[in-house]
């Protein structure tokens, strides 16, 4: 905040101290919330639609917007940040950059890991929207975002939307409300 105030005259406004209340309703503890994870909820805000948002960074994150309400959501692992990770660990994995793995059973290290991560991070992804869903009992529309979400989108079992651009839509459409 300094830095952008000193350098560019410009004062920064932390999300979560705005009263975001008249944007939407906020079913967890507030303080606990990432401001990317709310900037997300409020890009997708509609009255009449429910979404499950996941979000591919550091870490994966799944959030539950049911309207204009945010119910909370799940965190797990980042698939970069468990990769790299274990790369760091184990010294007989190479180092791999992820892509889609068209065989379960990996034939050398690099393919079973590949498949490990690929197959893993998919059967997590489909397993926690079913349950969301299941739990609920509610009808969602799944909206991908982040670096690996264009990785993803054709093995899951739902039909996905990607938005790249969703946290800044996000925080643009926070600032035209708030006139920032």
């Amino acid at each position: 905040k300094k830095i952008f105030h000193s350098l560019y005259k410009v004062n920064c406004i932390e999300l979560k101290k705005l009263n975001l209340s008249e944007l939407i309703n906020i079913k967890v503890n507030k303080k606990e919330i990432g401001s990317d994870r709310l900037a997300n909820a409020i890009s997708v805000l509609n009255k009449k639609k429910n979404f499950i948002v996941v979000d591919f960074g550091t870490a994966t994150t799944f959030d539950v917007i049911k309207k204009n309400n945010y119910l909370g959501g799940v965190i797990a692992p980042g698939v970069t940040l468990s990769l790299d990770n274990l790369i760091k660990k184990a010294s007989l994995i190479p180092n791999i950059r992820l892509h889609k793995s068209k065989s379960i059973i990996g034939k050398n290290t690099k393919q079973a890991v590949m498949s490990g991560f690929f197959w893993g991070y998919t059967g997590l992804i489909n397993g926690i929207i079913t349950k969301i869903k299941k739990k609920t009992n509610l009808r969602y529309k799944i909206i991908f975002t982040g670096g690996l979400a264009h990785l993803f989108n054709k093995d899951i079992k739902d039909k996905i939307t990607i938005d790249k651009n969703l946290t800044i839509d996000g925080l643009i459409k926070i600032s035209k409300y708030f006139k920032l």
